[in-house]
């Protein structure tokens, strides 16, 4: 008998994606991370507090280490479903919103990711070979390689290879397969 299938956690979606883009810092300890996030999150607060984005291999930490203000929490894992830090929580609520979708297809660090992941495969001998391997930990389908290729050409003739190989990482990391534990 097979389990349903389940979303990942926004802090493990988070991990994940910086795994596969090869950007996680394994450093255990140290103080808060803060990741980017949407200019303005602070505004609906009851107090302005300052965010800046941390930088270096702090930035790409596990999300274990991501600060949060009870008044204000990290968009994007509240996207996905992180419960309130001001209550205990046993057990999170899941949803599917269109909501995730736009975020995993807009947020600044999701493109920041896909776009080092697009680095990272365009170093290997066969991308997209690669890309299946990386993300999803299974080779890919002929048809499935050849599709991401054709994907990788129109964006390449259009806005050049740099940009390609970022569409590609984008392709990947909104998979259902990636974004799902069987």
């Amino acid at each position: 008998q097979r389990q349903r299938r389940l979303r990942l956690e926004g802090e493990t979606l988070r991990d994940a994606a910086l795994a596969v883009s090869g950007l996680l810092d394994p450093r255990l300890g140290g103080g808060p991370v803060q990741p980017p996030q949407p200019e303005g999150v602070f505004a609906f607060t009851q107090s302005r507090k300052s965010w800046q984005p941390s930088e270096g291999g702090d930035r790409y930490r596990r999300s274990l280490y991501t600060r949060i203000w009870r008044s204000s929490p990290f968009p994007f894992y509240s996207v996905f479903d992180q419960p309130a830090a001001s209550a205990s929580c046993t057990r999170r609520t899941r949803s599917n919103t269109p909501l995730q979708a736009l975020t995993l297809a807009n947020d600044s660090m999701v493109i920041e990711f896909a776009a080092a992941l697009g680095a990272r495969l365009s170093a290997e001998a066969e991308p997209f070979a690669a890309a299946f391997e990386l993300a999803l930990g299974r080779p890919g389908s002929a048809a499935e390689r050849s599709r991401l290729r054709e994907h990788w050409q129109a964006i390449a003739e259009r806005r050049g290879e740099a940009a390609a190989w970022t569409a590609v990482g984008r392709v990947l990391l909104n998979l259902d397969e990636f974004l799902t534990r069987p």
